[in-house]
């Protein structure tokens, strides 16, 4: 029985630590390319970007919200023809 437990538990734990790495590290590319890519293009539309990477608009614009609240970048202007402004600190 308690053989039976602890191989549960091994299982379980290698399982979560690889999940979680796989998560964080998908989250942080592409936090770092949508920035990439702003920096290449400050006139980027959110539509130019989640085509360009092929992910969902609202995926592009949960990635933006968090680099807006990080303090690193700002929209100046409208959402049309508007410009990005990266804040460096």
């Amino acid at each position: 029985m308690s053989w039976l437990r602890f191989s549960l538990l091994s299982i379980g734990s290698s399982y979560n630590s690889k999940f979680s790495d796989t998560v964080k590290s998908n989250f942080d590319t592409v936090n770092d390319t949508v920035f990439s890519l702003i920096e290449k293009n400050k006139q980027i539309t959110t539509k130019e970007i989640s085509e360009k990477l092929s992910v969902s608009l609202s995926t592009v614009k949960r990635k933006l919200n968090v680099l807006k609240q990080n303090s690193n970048l700002e929209r100046i202007g409208s959402d049309k023809t508007g410009y990005w402004r990266i804040k460096i600190k």
